[in-house]
């Protein structure tokens, strides 16, 4: 399956290996661990686009477990995410996850993620076994 990234730092981050794993929706349910997948920078279908998209990578899918984030929660209590039915809500835990996830700290992939409804519901995605494709422009 095509994972496209937006950002040229994710692109960098999985390179070196600082990002461990992605966050998407998956109302299909079509993530399962040991699928193939193909690393994107931009999204393939988009060739219109300034900078043209390619793939940077391949790799297999390790684990996929849901996500659930809830922020701003009510009567002052931190933001508060779960992985399966792990809860993580530490202000450590929650960089800790943004940091795997590409993002400086748990504020910046905050307001990557936060909507009207103060709650996201995904999969999250680790891989394994990723290779580079072609050198990165």
């Amino acid at each position: 399956m095509i994972l496209t990234f937006s950002r040229d730092s994710f692109v960098e981050s999985i390179i070196n290996g600082t990002k461990k794993h992605t966050i998407r929706d998956d109302k299909h349910n079509r993530w399962k661990v040991g699928r193939k997948i193909h690393f994107w920078l931009g999204n393939p279908r988009n060739t219109r686009r300034k900078t043209k998209p390619y793939q940077f990578g391949v790799g297999e899918a390790a684990r996929v477990a849901k996500i659930r984030m809830y922020f701003d929660i009510a009567d002052g209590q931190v933001d508060e995410v779960f992985i399966d039915d792990i809860s993580i809500k530490s202000i450590q835990g929650l960089n800790d996850l943004a940091k795997n996830d590409g993002f400086e700290n748990w504020f910046q992939m905050k307001n990557w993620f936060d909507n009207e409804d103060k709650q996201y519901f995904g999969k999250i995605i680790f891989w394994k076994n990723f290779e580079l494709t072609e050198k990165i422009k």
